[in-house]
């Protein structure tokens, strides 16, 4: 009974939260405050795929801002050279980014942990050497500007027109909740729990036959494909890519968002991505400062929370815990002694 009772709170808190998140265009009027909430949705998608390798599977990565970098800028290539809407560039530039995914994995999960953090990191500069240099078609410095709106959606009682902030949000929110669902089920299915047995012991998952190598690429290019997404949401909703976004700078915000959050945790991947994406906003007149801070924040979290904000939520519930079971137990050996006591016992 009591089961029952904590899964009705759970859909009444659930179907609160959904409420709440949908009326939050009503509630805010500032543009500003919009636009960043928008960010913090994007950021979301990426923090989740990147935490699919680093969490769940054991392995870091600090190239993702160029994966993230590689879907807006296709794009952005296809619709402001081909013409195309946003409903096409955005499978073209999952399925391109996934694919690249696909190859940097299979050649960098050969190798061991270290190795594969400055491959990751070799292929972010190369990609951001790319966007720079290639002028004829990345616009070099200056970049890809002018990048329509997602085409205007009509559902009867509200029209989304991408004229306003307000109008990317659900959008952007649906894109967050499929994520979000996806990664659940991908997490807790067979595949899911053979890449966190890589992640606790690599050695003894393959002694159990399970081909460590392949899961490690798959999960790599599925990371990659979330980059993907989210990259083609940036382009179309700021409407305008260049190189200086997608350097070294935002692979370290994306992986200090996983480290803050918390690693192996879907809403830790959100309280990371909402945080420092605040966090980054209020010094955005001082990126020198903010970097130095990313680095103290990663070190100090490594230090003293290895698991982040959820580690730290999750430490003090068992403390609770064990605290309501003590007093419980406690008063179970009481009433058992008042028994004794009436029964003659000494």
């Amino acid at each position: 009974m009591e089961h029952i009772r904590k899964l009705g709170y759970r859909r009444l808190g659930l179907l609160i939260g959904v409420i709440a998140l949908l009326m939050i265009p009503l509630g805010i009027t500032n543009p500003y405050f919009m636009y960043v909430i928008n960010l913090i949705l994007i950021y979301i998608l990426l923090v989740l795929g990147l935490d699919l390798i680093v969490g769940y599977t054991g392995q870091v990565s600090i190239g993702h801002g160029a994966f993230f970098g590689v879907g807006a800028y296709i794009a952005a290539i296809f619709s402001t050279k081909l013409g195309l809407s946003f409903w096409f560039t955005l499978p073209i530039a999952i399925l391109a980014t996934a694919i690249i995914g696909f190859i940097i994995g299979f050649i960098g999960l050969k190798l061991i942990e270290e190795y594969l953090v400055m491959a990751t990191l070799a292929f972010g500069t190369i990609i951001w050497l790319v966007f720079l240099n290639w002028t004829d078609v990345t616009g070099g410095p200056m970049g890809i500007a002018l990048i329509p709106s997602p085409p205007a959606m009509n559902f009867g009682i509200f029209q989304l027109s991408f004229t306003q902030y307000a109008d990317y949000y659900p959008l952007l929110l649906f894109f967050v909740v499929v994520a979000i669902i996806f990664t659940k089920l991908l997490i807790n299915s067979g595949f899911g729990r053979a890449c966190t047995a890589i992640r606790d012991d690599e050695l003894a998952a393959q002694s159990m036959g399970i081909p460590v190598f392949r899961t490690k690429v798959v999960m790599f290019t599925i990371s990659a494909a979330y980059c993907g997404a989210a990259g083609t949401l940036y382009a179309h909703f700021i409407h305008v890519v260049s190189p200086e976004t997608f350097n070294f700078t935002m692979s370290v915000t994306i992986l200090t968002m996983v480290m803050i959050g918390g690693q192996g945790s879907i809403i830790g991947a959100v309280l990371g991505a909402s945080l420092l994406t605040i966090f980054s906003e209020a010094l955005r007149a001082t990126p020198e400062l903010r970097m130095l801070i990313y680095g103290l924040l990663i070190v100090i979290m490594m230090m003293f929370f290895p698991r982040g904000i959820m580690g730290i939520i999750h430490y003090y519930r068992k403390q609770i815990e064990k605290r309501a079971l003590l007093k419980k137990m406690k008063g179970a050996k009481a009433t058992v002694d008042v028994k004794k006591e009436g029964l003659g016992y000494e």
